[in-house]
């Protein structure tokens, strides 16, 4: 099997090195693509022969950080799943990041465990929440207000079905078994769940079905990720 393309972004020369190292140990795992800010990277991305499968992105950079870089591949490489590697945890930015393509959150000091689920669930599922997102999902739910729009009389029984199934982790060929339909059926309909929504990616299509009722999520019962 192919091993998973992942791609680091980082201006600090020995952590790229420690990450590199840690990704190269997974055995489902290679690391194609390294760059010290987002203007480097993009560069590297330009020349390169193939895309990265996954990104793991440094939020705070010289010259494009990485808020910046996740606007621009969100825009440019819709397909490069993002990581957001950080040593700060500020509630708003987290949730800022998931909306504008972020598909997982890490802190820089994560266990190598923790790291590889991370990069495995973002690849094959489309997104991944630690205990710290998954507490501010839960609070996002019982503190804030849900918003009232009329896009969600625009989605179509099947694509409320894909995308309850989509909130509780079934990959696009789980999905077609369950339901009865093609990966790539299951993956249209995905698609046309970003567009109706509004989102970037899968993340962004768990938090818009949290905010919205879409989807009720007992947290305490549930392991995401």
């Amino acid at each position: 099997m192919d091993k998973y393309k992942i791609a680091i972004v980082d201006d600090e020369s020995l952590f790229r090195q420690g990450l590199t190292m840690l990704v190269e140990n997974h055995e489902k795992c290679k690391v194609t693509l390294c760059g010290e800010d987002g203007n480097d990277f993009l560069r590297l991305l330009n020349e390169a022969d193939e895309l990265p499968d996954l990104l793991l992105c440094d939020l705070e950079m010289p010259n494009k950080d990485g808020v910046q870089l996740t606007k621009e591949l969100a825009i440019k490489y819709p397909e490069i799943k993002i990581v957001i590697l950080s040593s700060h945890y500020e509630p708003s930015l987290i949730m800022k990041m998931m909306e504008i393509g972020a598909s997982a959150f890490m802190a820089k000091n994560e266990q190598p465990e923790a790291f590889y689920n991370t990069i495995i669930n973002v690849i094959e599922k489309g997104f991944h929440y630690n205990d710290f997102v998954i507490q501010l999902i839960r609070e996002k739910m019982h503190f804030g207000s849900r918003k009232e729009k009329q896009i969600q009389l625009d989605l179509s029984k099947r694509e409320k079905e894909v995308l309850n199934h989509l909130c509780d982790q079934k990959t696009n060929k789980e999905i077609g078994e369950m339901m009865f339909i093609s990966p790539r059926t299951v993956e249209g309909h995905r698609k046309n769940l970003l567009v109706k929504t509004n989102s970037k990616n899968t993340a962004g299509l768990i938090i818009f079905a949290i905010e919205h009722g879409l989807y009720e999520v007992n947290i305490k019962n549930k392991d995401w990720g």
